[in-house]
């Protein structure tokens, strides 16, 4: 049931957008406008204010390659299962060295799920977890040592990741499921604090209008979003192969390790 508190607000903020609250994918402006009146655009100003030089770089080194990148997109009229301004092997690497963040958004999880849907929750305790994609996903950013976040929104997305992956990496590499709505403005942003990688659209259960989009932002969501095959294979190859890395990179580094030892004993 929604409160009768919550329908208040939600009332308020339907009036800030009389002329295209109903429109069915917004593009690149129409949702930049209404970021723009969203309390998450004065916490990305403070973002921007704890290091504004590290920023203005980002956005001189990443930005006219981010427009070239989706201008040829327009021009060729390509149309991928996913967005991607970096290299895959680049994607791969930065994971094995623990560079990099994934992210997966609450709608993904079952609507029944044990730890509770509108949660960061995903502890993968329960039998039937084991059957679940997400825990597939979370199991091997575990193993690479990456942060895996579970999304409830879009202020919580830049105050409680993009926060804490700028404080804790001046580069790195990323993994985002979303819905093309929110693709639209998120590629442009995560750059300029210096992320860049790739972005999985749902292909199931998108919010297509933002009047759906805010109400799944309190957890007003019934209808359990999902990835493509191929999108989910794609997360789960890259992940694998940045593992494979990690594991030889590690043997190797025993390797020398002990031929150093060995040496030592041979000249002692």
């Amino acid at each position: 049931m929604i409160n009768n508190e919550f329908l208040k607000y939600f009332k308020r903020f339907s009036k800030d957008f009389p002329d295209y609250f109903k429109i069915k994918n917004p593009n690149f402006f129409l949702m930049t406008k209404y970021y723009l009146r969203k309390p998450t655009f004065r916490y990305l100003l403070q973002l921007f204010f704890r290091n504004p030089f590290r920023i203005i770089f980002n956005t001189i080194y990443y930005l006219p390659k981010i427009f070239f990148i989706n201008l040829s997109n327009k021009i060729l009229k390509k149309k991928e299962d996913f967005y991607k301004d970096t290299a895959l092997n680049k994607v791969i690497n930065n994971f094995s060295k623990g560079k990099g963040f994934v992210t997966i958004s609450y709608c993904q999880k079952p609507l029944d799920c044990p730890d509770g849907r509108f949660s960061y929750r995903c502890t993968g305790n329960y039998e039937r977890c084991k059957s679940c994609f997400l825990y597939e996903v979370k199991t091997r950013c575990e193993k690479l040592d990456i942060d895996y976040y579970i999304v409830l929104g879009d202020l919580d997305s830049v105050w409680n990741i993009l926060r804490n992956q700028f404080n804790k990496h001046l580069f790195g590499s990323y993994i985002l499921t979303t819905c093309n709505m929110v693709l639209n403005v998120v590629k442009y942003i995560s750059p300029l604090f210096g992320f860049t990688g790739i972005i999985l659209p749902f292909n199931k259960g998108s919010c297509l209008t933002i009047a759906a989009y805010e109400l799944s932002e309190f957890g007003y969501k019934n209808v359990q979003t999902d990835l493509s095959d191929n999108n989910k294979k794609l997360l789960l190859n890259i992940l694998n192969e940045a593992i494979i890395i990690k594991e030889n990179n590690k043997k190797l580094k025993n390797n020398l390790i002990n031929n150093n030892l060995i040496n030592l004993n041979i000249i002692e």
